[in-house]
């Protein structure tokens, strides 16, 4: 069990003014990673006008047309470039926000060192332009540099090997990464334990139908997504060469942050650390809502402690199998559908949590809203045997904290 889940118990039952002052704390601090909200809402809508005003475009023959030639290049390319050539949408990503990215922070900075004041607006088309039409730059970024942790040989083949470190070491800071956290953090720590009560970013110790505890997650994570407690863990465990790379990551990142806002302060927390900040919160609030259906009675079956969206409406490279992805972490995203219908008879025997025609930011508002019925409504139901009544209360009893 980790500190923070300990406090959170021992506030419940202790009137001890220290332990109570320590979950204070921790509320408040995780208060101040939220400050961000109400900027990210505005850049949200605006992300979502421009996914809504260019969609009309992917529908035209002339894009139809370019969308099937760029398709043909990549694969085309994969051949020479990528261990596995299924993976030849990553070059899309790779060229072309490998290029746009670090290209429209360096025109940020030199138009904002010609201004007198520290345009704020300027800021705020620099995120919308950065993060993508319905974030689909970030969520491009985020799943590739997870998707480079899990590949231990490496995503791209001579004489490209210098290209694998590009998702993690470079195009991660932009997007709010710290170098080394998937490889060190993701994958030798979540998936060693997969959300069992060892690992550090763990579910199972909190009361997921109320809402308040999010803020407590939230910080819990914060301390994985920057490095504390990845780099804690490794040392506890006496693994010093992971621990140290790690923390190499870390400094390379904050470093970075540090010499940006010392050049330009302003410059430095809108364009690095906010970006930071805002990655923390959306990866929280993904990282919680995959693994909140925990059952406190069986915390380390993976088909009850993770969830599945299919016919997902935001499913980028079938991060929604969720549950295929913990169990058999090393096969090929594209099979991940393949498997889920495969081993449909083990999710079915396991009541494993599985959602349809949604998407996994929309299921974590309706679970910090306590809309039940309408998570309900988009359950599915393998065995065919139960009511509506019978998956809310499937639901809240996968969502009470182990003991």
């Amino acid at each position: 069990m980790s500190y923070f889940s300990q406090t959170i118990n021992q506030s419940a039952t202790s009137n001890s003014v220290y332990t109570r002052l320590k979950y204070y704390s921790i509320v408040f601090i995780a208060f101040l990673v939220l400050l961000p909200v109400p900027w990210l809402a505005l850049v949200i809508v605006f992300t979502l006008a421009w996914h809504g005003l260019i969609m009309w475009s992917y529908k035209t023959e002339p894009m139809k047309w370019l969308s099937k030639q760029l398709n043909a290049a990549a694969k085309w390319l994969a051949k020479y470039m990528l261990n596995d050539e299924r993976n030849s949408p990553y070059l899309f990503s790779l060229i072309g926000i490998g290029i746009f990215a670090p290209t429209l922070f360096i025109l940020s900075y030199w138009y904002q060192s010609k201004q007198t004041h520290f345009n704020w607006y300027a800021v705020m088309v620099y995120h919308v332009l950065n993060y993508g039409p319905y974030f689909a730059f970030f969520s491009q970024i985020a799943t590739l540099i997870h998707k480079e942790g899990h590949a231990p040989r490496g995503l791209f083949k001579k004489p490209f090997k210098f290209l694998n470190k590009f998702y993690g070491y470079f195009l991660a800071i932009f997007y709010g990464h710290v170098p080394e956290g998937y490889p060190m953090g993701h994958m030798r720590i979540h998936h060693k334990y997969n959300n069992a009560p060892e690992d550090v970013t763990s579910t199972v110790f909190y009361d997921r139908t109320q809402a308040s505890r999010f803020m407590i997650y939230l910080f819990e994570f914060m301390l994985f997504w920057t490095g504390i407690s990845v780099a804690y863990h490794h040392y506890k465990d006496k693994r010093i060469e992971d621990c140290k790379k790690m923390l190499r990551g870390m400094f390379i990142f904050y470093g970075l942050i540090a010499v940006v806002m010392y050049l330009n302060f302003w410059f430095g927390f809108a364009y690095l650390l906010l970006p930071h900040l805002s990655s923390i919160i959306f990866l929280a609030a993904i990282n919680y809502t995959w693994h909140a259906w925990t059952d406190p009675s069986d915390p380390k079956n993976i088909y009850k402690n993770s969830i599945t969206i299919i016919n997902g409406q935001y499913n980028v490279y079938n991060e929604d199998y969720h549950v295929e992805h913990h169990k058999r972490p090393q096969t090929h995203w594209e099979e991940y559908p393949i498997n889920y219908e495969k081993y449909k008879d083990e999710y079915a025997a396991n009541r494993a949590i599985i959602f349809q025609d949604t998407q996994a930011f929309a299921v974590f508002f309706m679970l910090l809203l306590g809309h039940y019925e309408k998570m309900a409504n988009h359950m599915v139901d393998l065995n065919g045997d139960m009511t509506t009544e019978d998956k809310i209360a499937l639901m809240k009893k996968r969502l009470q904290p182990a003991h």
